[in-house]
């Protein structure tokens, strides 16, 4: 219990510094131009479907708009552009082979804290490779290049705070479940544990029982039977 305790603070200190490392606005987002429409009202951190939904639609639109780019024509050296190509091709191989995956696991475990934290932690990895390419995109490509990208980012950086403040009620349900009394364990309680107002007898069945104790008896004597005794004075009696 008290492992399971320490698991569940380490992942609220781990969602809570993320959280807050979430308000600080990316590149990407402060160059994004004004007129852009404003994001879509996020769901309830509490519905679990509508946020594996959300990062289902975030990150399939990431994977369309990568494919756009055209980083062999952007202006910069051949090594950048060889970083370049390495981070975008990783991003659609996570996409399309990890995540859906790690979707799965959170659905078929009814939002498990162990497994909605390890698409968190992969959530993470892909906002900031994809908010690399969006603000390199910015410096170096097309504005039609650039855009999507920006608000592929709005949209994952968005799933994945509503992702961790699941994570975090998660966390906080299940240890404040770990902390009530359980009505089970106290009725499997081991023999010989006191309760109040009753008398408890300790029985330990290793023992062998005890033996009774078995009381002597007086072996009764017959007394002679009646033809015998006459017999005997008779033939004392008979004269010679």
């Amino acid at each position: 219990m008290k492992t399971a305790l320490a698991a569940v603070t380490a992942l609220l200190m781990v969602v809570g510094y993320s959280t807050a490392a979430q308000a600080q606005a990316s590149p990407a987002q402060r160059m994004q131009p004004a007129s852009q429409p404003q994001q879509q009202t996020a769901p309830p951190a509490s519905d679990l479907n509508a946020i594996l939904s959300q990062v289902q639609q975030a990150t399939s639109s990431t994977n369309v708009n990568i494919g756009k780019l055209r980083i062999e024509r952007w202006k910069t050296d051949v090594e950048q552009k060889q970083q370049l190509q390495q981070i975008a091709e990783s991003l659609q191989k996570n996409i399309a082979n990890a995540l859906p995956g790690m979707v799965t696991d959170v659905q078929s475990s009814h939002g498990s804290v162990a497994t909605s934290f390890k698409l968190y932690h992969n959530l993470n990895v892909l906002y900031e490779n994809l908010n690399y390419l969006a603000d390199v995109a910015g410096s170096l490509g097309k504005k039609e290049e650039f855009e999507p990208l920006a608000a592929d980012c709005a949209s994952l950086e968005s799933a994945r705070k509503n992702l961790s403040i699941y994570i975090e009620q998660a966390a906080v349900r299940l240890e404040n479940a770990s902390r009530m009394p359980n009505p089970t364990t106290q009725a499997r309680q081991a023999p010989g544990t006191p309760v109040d107002g009753k008398k408890v007898i300790v029985i330990n069945e290793d023992d062998p029982p005890a033996k009774k104790a078995v009381k002597p008896t007086k072996k009764k004597t017959s007394p002679p039977s009646a033809s015998s005794a006459p017999a005997t004075a008779q033939s004392a009696g008979t004269p010679h």
